[in-house]
């Protein structure tokens, strides 16, 4: 079994909540953490049994990590996979965005993934090997007008991403990026209104596939990422989209 550190497990949209208890059925023992308390309560059957810790933090501060590294080797002895789903958007067209807009687009989506990287890797080096996955975005690769500080923090994220898998080649760390794209969490929920099936068939035409995709789907990616069958993939950008980043 793997030990794995997930990074905000009931998020924005809570699709790091349902992302955890689709990977939960492979068995692995997960440490997962979120800024608030109350987010445990979108993984508590997981807590319940026993298979997940939860320990609240905020992933853009690096004083915040020690807390986790030592509760994860404390409880496993190992961290074998770090996963980074933390992030913030922000969608504002460039002069209305302040510069504490893109600061907190490069925290959340930049700096925290270095954090958490820098945090495991000694680590994973002394035990002889490990996985990160970071989860991108496809704004990125397609530029939205609207995207100017979300995109470009994302775009960096990838290039560390990048970079981390061809340092990790001599530790045998691989590093990855999964892209998800219109996935139908509790967040599009809330938006649907008082209707969300025929907000979520008005979106399906969006995409190329013809309809939206599910956290599950996402999640099935993800642990292929991390296991080893993928052992030959590393510093790759897999997108989970219906065919959207192909258009």
């Amino acid at each position: 079994l793997r030990v794995i550190k997930y990074n905000n497990p009931g998020g924005r949209a809570a699709l790091g909540g349902g992302w955890a208890c689709a990977w939960a059925r492979y068995g692995p023992r997960l440490v997962l953490t979120g800024r608030a308390a109350d987010r445990a309560e979108k993984v508590k059957p997981l807590l319940d049994t026993g298979q997940a810790i939860y320990v609240q933090q905020d992933t853009a501060r690096p004083e915040d990590w020690p807390a986790v590294i030592d509760a994860a080797l404390a409880r496993h002895g190992r961290i074998d996979i770090l996963v980074n789903n933390a992030g913030a958007l922000a969608i504002k067209p460039l002069d209305k965005l302040a510069p504490e807009d893109m600061t907190r687009m490069l925290d959340a989506n930049l700096y925290s993934v270095f954090c958490g990287m820098k945090s495991v890797w000694p680590h994973m080096v002394n035990q002889g090997g490990g996985v990160i996955l970071n989860t991108g975005a496809l704004m990125a690769e397609k530029p939205v007008g609207i995207g100017v500080a979300y995109g470009p923090a994302k775009a960096a994220q990838q290039a560390l991403t990048k970079t981390a898998a061809l340092e990790g080649l001599v530790h045998n760390i691989r590093v990855n990026t999964v892209l998800p794209g219109l996935i139908w969490s509790d967040g599009w929920i809330r938006m649907a209104g008082p209707e969300p099936d025929k907000t979520k068939a008005g979106l399906g035409p969006t995409i190329p596939m013809g309809r939206v995709g599910e956290p599950a789907e996402v999640a099935e990616v993800m642990v292929f990422l991390v296991s080893d069958e993928a052992r030959s993939i590393t510093g790759a950008e897999v997108p989970v989209d219906g065919g959207k980043s192909a258009g």
